[in-house]
This record gives C-alpha cells, sequence and structure tokens, in this order.
C-alpha cells in the first residue's frame, strides 16, 4: 500500500523556510504547520520570521514534541537549529536542506569554512534525515562558485539557490519519486559549534596576504560581526601585487579608506568599514563622498538594522546622481527592507515630497514591477491607487533625458 502524505511540516528559519512555505500554500493542498528555531522573536529582520509570516497566514505553528504523532507527515527541515531523531516520529519521511556540497562540510558554519579553506565552489544538498548530523542519503545537489563572496554573501547564494533546489523537488519528495545515494565516506568533513569562538574571534595577520583576505570574508555578515585589524573594523581587503618586505602584520600606513598591511607574501590592503558615513553622504546627497568610500564597492550592497541600503536611502531622498553611481558600480535595484519595501515604492515617496518622478520612471524602465507585493501583501500600484497618485510613464520617458536608460546596467523590462 502507498504511503499519503497528509501534513507538511516546515521547520527552521529565515527566507529559504518563508520562500518553501508560501510556495506549498500557493500551490498545493496539503494541511500546513511551522517548527520555529529556538531563536525565533516573530520579527522581520534582514531575513523573514517563519513565525511572522505563519502568523500572518493562518498557519499554526507547532513544537517540535507535538508533530512527533501525526500521521502521514512530511517534515522539511531548513536552517533548523535541532538534531532531529528519526525514531521518535510516529508516521513521518523526513529530509533537511544543507548549505553544502555533502559529504564536506556537515555541522555549521558552512558559509564560513568554505571561504576560509579556499574552496571554489559550495553546494546545497537535499537529503533524508538519518540518526547522524547530515549523514543521510542524498537526493538532490546543488554546486556554484563561491567568487569573491564573504559569509553574508555566501549564506544568501545558499538560500537563494537552496529555494529553487526544494521547489524543484517538492513532487519527488510528496510521491516518494526519487533516488537517495549514501554519501561517500571520503572527502566528509565535519565542523561543530566549537570550532569557532565568536566571542574572541581575531585576525591573525601572520598570513599570506590571500590567507588575511580569506579571514576578513569569511567573518563579514554586518548583522553578527565585522572583523577588527588594529582597532579598525575591516569590511574588505583587497590584495596588491607589490611584494612584502616588512615583517607580516607591519602596518605600512593608513587613510581614511584603510590600512596597507605587509603580510607573509604580498602586501594587503584593508578598507575600513565607513557604512555609517556613506548612508549619511546618501541622505545629504554628497556624491564626491558616496564615490571616496565606494572604492570599497562592497560598501553598495550592504543594510542597516532596518534593511536599507545606500540606493534605498539615495531614492527616498531624490538623489539621481548617487543613484546613478550606485547602480553603475553593482548596486543591487532588487533590494527590499525589512518590511519589503522596494525601490519603487521608495521612488512613489521621492515623488510624493519633490513632485519628480525620474526615479519611479526609471525603475519601472530597469524591470522593477507595479505589482511586486511588500511582507503586508501590498503593490506599489495599490499603494498609488490608495494614495491618489498617478505617474505617466511614458510622458515621464520623454521628460527625463537626464537619465537615459543606457548608463545602466541589468535587464530592461518592455
Amino acid at each position: 500500500m502507498n504511503w499519503i502524505p497528509k501534513v507538511i511540516c516546515v521547520a527552521g528559519k529565515n527566507d529559504i523556510a518563508v520562500e518553501v512555505l508560501l510556495y506549498l500554500k500557493e500551490r498545493y493542498d496539503f494541511k500546513l504547520c511551522v517548527v520555529c528555531n529556538r531563536t525565533e522573536n516573530g520579527k522581520n529582520t534582514h531575513q523573514k520570521s517563519l513565525r511572522w509570516f505563519a502568523d500572518n497566514n493562518g498557519i499554526e505553528e507547532l513544537k517540535l514534541e507535538d508533530v512527533y504523532k501525526i500521521e502521514g507527515l512530511i517534515f522539511l527541515s531548513m536552517e533548523y537549529d535541532r538534531i532531529i531523531k528519526p525514531e521518535r516520529f510516529y508516521d513521518a519521511k523526513l529530509y533537511n536542506i544543507h548549505f553544502s556540497n555533502l559529504p564536506k562540510y556537515k555541522g555549521v558554519y558552512t558559509s564560513v569554512f568554505p571561504i576560509l579553506n579556499g574552496e571554489k565552489y559550495a553546494g546545497v544538498t537535499i537529503h533524508e534525515i538519518d540518526q547522524g548530523i547530515d549523514t543521510g542519503s542524498i537526493i538532490d545537489q546543488k554546486v556554484f562558485p563561491i567568487k569573491d563572496f564573504n559569509c553574508r554573501d555566501l549564506y544568501y547564494e545558499y538560500e537563494k539557490i537552496g529555494t529553487s533546489l526544494v521547489k524543484k523537488n517538492l513532487d519527488r519528495l510528496i510521491k516518494g519519486d526519487y533516488t537517495a545515494t549514501p554519501q561517500r565516506a571520503t572527502d566528509s568533513t565535519y565542523y561543530g559549534k566549537k570550532s569557532i569562538d565568536y566571542q574572541n574571534l581575531s585576525i591573525d595577520c601572520n598570513q599570506t596576504a590571500e590567507g588575511i583576505s580569506r579571514q576578513i570574508r569569511a567573518f563579514g555578515y554586518r548583522e553578527y560581526q565585522l572583523p577588527e585589524v588594529n582597532g579598525h573594523i575591516i569590511m574588505d581587503a583587497y590584495i596588491t601585487d607589490i611584494p612584502s618586505v616588512e615583517k607580516s602584520g607591519s602596518v605600512l600606513y593608513e587613510n581614511e579608506n584603510g590600512i596597507m598591511m605587509s603580510c607573509i607574501d604580498y602586501n594587503v590592503f584593508l578598507y575600513f568599514d565607513r557604512f555609517d558615513e556613506l548612508m549619511d553622504a546618501c541622505s545629504i546627497g554628497d556624491i564626491q563622498k558616496v564615490r571616496d568610500i565606494c572604492i570599497a564597492k562592497r560598501h553598495a550592497n550592504e543594510q542597516d538594522e532596518h534593511g536599507w541600503t545606500p540606493l534605498i536611502v539615495a531614492t527616498y531622498n531624490n538623489h539621481k546622481d548617487i543613484v546613478k553611481y550606485l547602480i553603475s558600480i553593482g548596486a543591487d535595484i532588487r533590494c527590499k527592507n525589512n518590511n519589503g519595501t522596494n525601490l519603487l515604492m521608495y521612488a512613489k515617496e521621492a515623488y510624493k515630497n519633490q513632485k519628480d518622478d525620474g526615479l519611479f520612471t526609471l525603475y519601472y524602465r530597469l524591470g522593477l514591477s507595479l505589482d511586486d507585493r511588500d511582507y503586508y501583501g501590498k503593490s506599489t500600484r495599490e499603494y498609488m491607487m490608495e494614495e491618489g497618485i498617478v505617474i505617466n510613464i511614458e510622458e515621464s520617458k520623454k521628460r527625463q533625458k537626464s537619465l537615459t536608460i543606457i548608463e545602466f546596467k541589468g535587464k530592461i523590462s518592455p
């Protein structure tokens, strides 16, 4: 007799858990429930809150112990913070989405150690949950290049690819229509919670330039920590082609953007964190200071505690020259704040305040949709209707000659 699923439980946290739950809600007819992590506080931050989403969509939250006895359960673990014991479940299929290309990097800190160890590739794996820690048979896996990611970048890439991988496999998981491959013993690695002491985090400067750069990137996650060197908060590193002649760790010179340091092999420039200054410059319209700070381009996509980016601040304040510059160096036009407010919504506010529709037209032409919704379920189009705002896009295109679209990177919608 075929096993029949009746309930799907999403256990875990953050964007991946919320996006998968939304996908299940919109496309399937199963009863849904969630089990949240112990750190869950029901508030959206730079990551969506699973509890907040469940509460606002009428989805029941249960404790782990409550789901043990559910009949016909599919249990999807996505960044869940407790070890699952299969024998405690009455009638369930248990799956984990792990942020690594298993069998490498079992355990925790999977956004850190691949960077520290100089890996060229990372991966996301869907596997069956067994008695071990991330040791179950592999159902599907996606490997991708790490590029110049820092820890935060890598985590977001895990989520993006992991969400896509789950959606791709959901039908097979529900039907049990898959082949699972046991993990090989070779290349298997594991890191536990004690492998990094974040309370006493320090950068080892008696290293090669590459080794120092890896440390800066591996520990760079603004919402949790940025590394410190010689009393300065560091947010990025640039390896020069200048051979080091001084003792490794010696500071050769310092300017407003950072310090040049001698290493085992080549000098490395460590960029200071100037994000707060950048946000102020974007607010008041100081384009020269924005350019000076963004010599470290990673600044361009950082977010503050509200989820605001430099591009959001420049847009809200209608500083078109800064917006143009930030987009030209790679600022993400699809950024949102902690409430899901997007750049079209901020451009709407700029229009309300200054009667200038240039940025609104720009973002529309770059592909942002009037119907993209924030986390409260409302779109730019709906906000405009409520507020009586009418913007004639075609007329605005003709007027806004200075914001020619050819200056920008990115896909342009018809």
